[in-house]
């Protein structure tokens, strides 16, 4: 019969031996991961936009999109990365000092202005790529990603029935005012002839007041950048 200390020591090593062994292949599936992480925001990226093919999803980005940053007074910050950007760090920030991303989709001589945004949900944070037409202010399609709202529910914000429903929405009233774009509490309303109104889901509230926010301030923060931008030669 084994002493103590040896059943101790025993514990020790081979609690050490298997520590050693996790961070070894986490350290060798990191690269993976990242590689992973990447490609699935560029193909959200590219949702918001055209349907996307994994096999071209590489190629396809980089001949159809450019990265832009820009900070709080909207002028343009070419050295900082817009893919690399961390939105949940930013939104940590105060509004001011923040850096806002902005992908231009450029194809047979049409533009698209891709915003990245971040919220916050029911359970989690909720993420968003809203592309808007040349004119700054028609929605042209949606992507919501999530990471832990309710299945059946708020988690049908990623479905492409429901982010069908904001296409052709406007952000700006015809004098040229923000009024975002607001989803309706509950589903089975007759929005078609409402420029800033989305059907909504039932049994969604909480997870659709976050969207609404979302939309609201963070939309509201890119239309000095928009404005800019749209002024430039292309």
């Amino acid at each position: 019969m084994h002493s103590n200390s040896y059943t101790l020591w025993y514990a020790i090593v081979s609690t050490a031996i298997v520590a050693v062994i996790l961070a070894v292949a986490a350290s060798s599936l990191r690269p993976m991961q990242e590689r992973n992480v990447a490609e699935a925001k560029r193909a959200a990226i590219l949702q918001s936009v055209m349907e996307v093919d994994p096999s071209t999803l590489e190629r396809d980005y980089n001949s159809f999109i450019s990265e832009r940053v820009f900070d709080a007074q909207g002028q343009e910050l070419p050295s900082v990365s817009a893919f690399d950007l961390d939105l949940k760090k930013e939104m940590r920030l105060a509004p001011q000092e923040r850096n806002y991303p902005l992908y231009l989709f450029t194809r047979d001589g049409e533009v698209k202005y891709i915003i990245p945004l971040q919220g916050k949900g029911l359970w989690g944070p909720i993420t968003a790529f809203v592309a808007l037409e040349s004119d700054g202010n028609t929605i042209f399609g949606v992507v919501f990603e999530h990471e832990k709202e309710t299945p059946g529910l708020g988690a049908e914000i990623n479905t492409s029935g429901f982010q069908e429903r904001f296409r052709g929405k406007t952000f700006f009233g015809d004098d040229g005012s923000f009024q975002s774009v607001r989803i309706l509490k509950g589903s089975g309303h007759d929005v078609s002839d409402e420029a800033h109104q989305v059907d909504g889901l039932t049994g969604a509230t909480m997870t659709l007041n976050g969207v609404n926010a979302m939309l609201s301030d963070g939309i509201s923060r890119y239309e000095s950048i928009l404005s800019g931008i749209k002024s430039q030669p292309r």
